[in-house]
């Protein structure tokens, strides 16, 4: 089972971490060999060249990841952003997917996202412990799911020398010119190949009821396109959860997931 972080490179705010899967690894492991990676510049991931600041470099480097340690029908989970390499790469390496698992993603599910007005407010100076709280207490229902554990994670990467060089890359015109282009590019042309019935792994999608930057309604858009073709496809809502469900529900999510990755025949 592969767990990817959302976020991405070059975000100043604020970072994703494995540290956000904290309470889910150890009752996940118990059924299930559990790698979470962190994306392409992120966590402590070197960053990409600069030309390859794109959604589609984060996929190609979780395929050449999963190669490298030899995994194939992989349970893979994503969330945010780390849902749209989910079904990238059930698209363009199936041998590698055996379920997929897609939640609050406002980057994959149809529409615009609501991401940077919800985070428009953040404490400024950026790189620092407080900025990093805000974030993830906005991302949240309630903000007992952001402990200081979790904070500190994201306030050491966020330092790094490296995660700050592709902050400056993204800042220099690469976000506006090539990111963000690109990542659009991507998006639709797997949003296409989902309408036409190009996934054939069961899926569900988990979806926090209060998320401020992912309505339910896209979860459930999301939802209906991929049902249209594949019969195995199922949608949980889990209420008084934001952003990542999986830390503020984490005992109903890890439910969730391992009765529908056991349920699935191998």
């Amino acid at each position: 089972m592969l767990l990817i972080t959302g976020g991405h490179f070059g975000n100043p705010t604020a970072t994703s971490v494995v540290q956000t899967w904290d309470r889910n690894f150890e009752i996940l492991s118990s059924a299930f060999h559990v790698v979470a990676v962190e994306k392409l510049g992120q966590g402590y991931t070197a960053n990409p060249l600069q030309d390859d600041f794109t959604m589609q470099a984060v996929v190609d480097h979780l395929i050449a990841f999963l190669d490298k340690l030899g995994l194939k029908n992989v349970h893979l989970v994503g969330q945010s952003a780390g849902a749209l390499p989910v079904v990238a790469i059930a698209k363009s390496r199936p041998d590698l997917v055996r379920t997929c698992t897609l939640i609050n993603s406002s980057t994959l599910s149809p529409g615009v996202g609501m991401t940077d007005v919800n985070l428009a407010g953040c404490p400024h100076p950026p790189y620092t412990r407080e900025s990093q709280r805000w974030v993830m207490e906005r991302s949240a229902f309630s903000a007992a799911s952001v402990t200081p554990e979790y904070v500190e994670a994201g306030f050491d990467v966020l330092n790094l020398p490296k995660y700050k060089e592709g902050v400056r890359i993204m800042q220099s015109g690469v976000k506006d010119s090539i990111f963000l282009p690109r990542l659009a590019q991507l998006k639709r042309e797997v949003l296409q190949w989902l309408t036409a019935g190009g996934l054939s792994r069961p899926t569900q999608v988990i979806w926090g009821a209060n998320d401020r930057t992912a309505s339910v309604s896209r979860g459930l858009e999301l939802f209906r396109i991929i049902a249209a073709n594949e019969r195995r496809t199922y949608m949980s809502v889990i209420n008084e959860a934001g952003h990542h469900p999986f830390r503020e529900h984490p005992e109903h999510f890890n439910d969730l997931l391992m009765r529908f990755a056991k349920g699935i025949a191998l």
